[in-house]
C-alpha cells in the first residue's frame, strides 16, 4: 500500500512539474499561476502546495528532474567517450529522435531563463543545484579536471549547446533536422578541454 501511495505521490509532483513548464513555455512568466498550474496537472491548488511553495519551486523541481534524465543518459553512453562528445551526441540523437517539445535541450534552456526571469534578484537559478549533480557523470569523460574546472566545463558546454540551437530553432519551418545536428556538431568542435 505505502509503495503505492509513494508512486502516486511521484506522479503528482510530475504532472505538477510539467504542467507548470507548459505553461511557462506557452505564455511566459506572467502565465505562470499556481491555480492553472493545478488545473493542467488535474489537482487542486492547496493540494500545489501539499508539493511546492512556490512556481519557481514547481519548475526548479522541472528543471532538477530534466537534469536527472541528463545524467542517466550519459551514464548509458561508452565511458570512453569524452564530455563534448557524449554531450554532442545526446544533443543530436534528441533532435533526430523527434524529442518532445517539453523533453527538448531548447525547453530546458528556456525553462532556465524563466527561473532566472522570476527571481526576485536577476540571478540565474542555483547554479549548484544545476551543476553538482553532473559533476559525477563528467570525472570519468574528464578526469584531469577539478572540481573548478568541471563547472566551468559544464557551463562552458551548455552555452556552446544552447548557441547552436538557438541558431537552429531560428531557421524558418520546415527545418532540417541534419542542418541542426550539423551546427551542433561545429559547435562542440569549438570547445577544447584540453586541461
Amino acid at each position: 500500500m505505502s509503495g503505492l501511495r509513494e508512486t502516486k505521490k511521484a506522479a503528482t509532483r510530475t504532472a505538477l512539474t510539467r504542467a507548470a513548464a507548459e505553461l511557462a513555455l506557452d505564455h511566459g512568466p506572467e502565465g505562470l499561476i499556481i491555480a492553472e498550474i493545478a488545473a493542467r496537472a488535474g489537482v487542486s491548488a492547496r493540494t500545489f502546495h501539499n508539493y511546492f511553495a512556490s512556481r519557481e519551486e514547481a519548475l526548479l523541481g522541472f528543471l532538477s528532474d530534466q537534469i536527472s534524465n541528463l545524467i542517466d543518459q550519459l551514464d548509458e553512453l561508452p565511458e570512453q567517450m569524452r564530455l563534448v562528445e557524449a554531450v554532442e551526441h545526446l544533443v543530436v540523437e534528441h533532435l533526430r529522435t523527434g524529442e518532445d517539445e517539453l523533453d527538448s535541450f531548447g525547453s530546458l534552456f528556456r525553462i532556465s531563463e524563466i527561473i532566472a526571469a522570476l527571481s526576485p534578484t536577476p540571478q540565474h537559478p542555483d547554479a549548484g543545484a544545476i551543476v553538482v549533480p553532473l559533476l559525477p557523470v563528467v570525472h570519468p569523460r574528464a578526469p584531469e579536471l577539478d572540481e573548478f574546472e568541471a563547472c566551468v566545463a559544464i557551463n562552458t558546454i551548455a552555452t556552446t549547446v544552447r548557441v547552436a540551437l538557438d541558431w537552429y530553432y531560428r531557421l524558418p519551418e520546415p527545418r532540417d533536422i541534419e542542418v541542426g545536428a550539423q551546427l551542433v556538431r561545429r559547435a562542440c568542435r569549438m570547445v577544447q578541454l584540453d586541461g
